[in-house]
């Protein structure tokens, strides 16, 4: 029921975002009680072409600040192509991660609610690492269009507590992924400033997350862009926490923002 109505509802003229949208975050990882700024992502969306499908070219670019480079340099860069039903078809990582470098692409052969086939390819620039097929018995998705999928739910459509089943292609795996919509929450940036959000909680089978119960949180304005405003993950070696700092070129009016006025 759940991912019927994600697929019936996702069409290129519902979508929540253009051409030209920027979303900005600053990443911050956490270690025991210490959390310091790690980084900056930028996630943009343009209209391409692929394999000649109209499609929709998200980009997601991380890279650490002056200080964590220091101690490990990432310069990660990760690209995917959905089509006008906002379906997944290609995606490549190009990993820059100090002296480790290569790139790994999924081609989506078949997508449906119940059933996906993707070709993975890993490589760098001396050798092919490895070339296989993984399958799922769900929608199966790149570790980027996942972010759409939060985007394109039909929220108005869900109750509390509904829950969806599908799967990410990370490598030679099919990692297992069960989104649990808990309904609306207020999300606060500052004393001054809140945010009504949907808020989603995200159980992940993979091991590089701490444990894959409430692996992720993602917090999605509670309007028609759904834009990620926060997300939290709990992973091996401390916690991780994306905060949206600016968006521009966004389709419809940003309207979830609470503005408390100062005392």
């Amino acid at each position: 029921m759940g991912l019927f109505l994600l697929i019936s509802s996702a069409h290129a003229e519902e979508a929540p975002f253009k051409e030209g949208e920027v979303l900005k975050y600053d990443i911050n990882f956490k270690w025991g009680l210490v959390m310091m700024k790690a980084g900056t992502a930028n996630h943009t969306t343009k209209r391409a072409v692929y394999e000649n499908n109209s499609t929709y070219k998200t980009v997601l670019d991380f890279k650490t600040t002056s200080f964590f480079d220091g101690i490990f340099k990432i310069r990660d860069t990760l690209f995917s192509h959905i089509n006008t039903d906002l379906e997944p078809l290609y995606h490549i990582r190009k990993v820059n991660e100090g002296k480790t470098h290569f790139w790994e692409e999924v081609f989506v052969e078949a997508y449906s609610a119940n059933y996906t086939k993707a070709r993975v390819r890993k490589q760098n620039e001396e050798t092919i690492k490895f070339d296989t097929t993984l399958v799922s018995d769900n929608a199966g998705y790149d570790m980027l269009s996942i972010f759409t999928f939060a985007r394109t739910l039909d929220y108005s459509q869900l109750v509390q507590n509904q829950t969806f089943y599908i799967s990410s292609f990370v490598g030679k795996e099919k990692i297992n992924i069960t989104v649990h919509f808990k309904g609306q929450a207020v999300l606060e940036k500052s004393e001054s400033v809140k945010y009504k959000t949907y808020y989603l909680v995200i159980d992940i089978g993979d091991k590089a997350f701490n444990q894959s119960k409430n692996a992720m949180e993602i917090w999605v304005s509670d309007d028609k862009n759904h834009v990620p405003l926060k997300m939290k993950a709990k992973l091996k070696i401390g916690a991780a926490e994306a905060n949206l700092t600016s968006c521009q070129n966004l389709k419809y009016p940003f309207t979830s923002e609470i503005k408390i006025p100062s005392r």
